[in-house]
């Protein structure tokens, strides 16, 4: 059950759909199909009636993301250069649009449902990423980035075009 919960917080596409498959490395075809790689949206700020030392962190942690993806997310424009294929770059809750334009690929990850700022963490949080083949209900684990990371979409890009000279 636990499972099948964090594929509803990962693939939103899933609240009709059956669960994906998983499968480790990389499709065969990324390098004749389109892929998204997802930017980070802003996220509404957390109300709270009373002022604990929680409600300061969440709320810290939640200004913080606000303040620093504008540039996080030119990082990664700059950076999806150096990505080899044919790519587009939207944000999580536009990205299926593109996939009715042709796009068979997308860079997932819980990061992008932004549950990890609604509360303090008890430990430092490792995110997977995958590519979702939105086609064939497939995604392929590919790497891991832990929360102090995931901003930084040089080091995205490059843990992705590392799995693709592995294959």
């Amino acid at each position: 059950m636990k499972q099948f919960l964090f594929i509803l917080l990962i693939f939103p596409i899933f609240l009709i759909a059956q669960e994906p498959t998983f499968k480790k490395g990389l499709p065969d075809d990324l390098d004749k199909e389109k892929i998204i790689l997802l930017e980070h949206e802003p996220i509404e700020l957390s109300i709270f009636e009373k002022k604990t030392k929680s409600s300061k962190y969440i709320l810290s942690i939640q200004e913080n993301h606000n303040e620093i993806i504008e540039q996080s997310n030119l990082k990664l424009k700059g950076a999806a250069l150096k990505y080899p294929f044919e790519y587009a770059i939207t944000t999580p809750s536009t990205y299926l649009s593109l996939a009715k334009a042709g796009y068979k690929y997308v860079l997932q990850s819980s990061v992008y449902k932004y549950e990890h700022l609604k509360q303090q963490p008890l430990e430092l949080i490792v995110f997977k990423y995958y590519i979702y083949d939105m086609q064939n209900n497939i995604a392929y684990e590919v790497f891991n980035i832990d929360e102090m990371k995931v901003y930084d979409f040089k080091l995205v890009i490059k843990k992705l075009n590392n799995a693709i000279k592995e294959k």
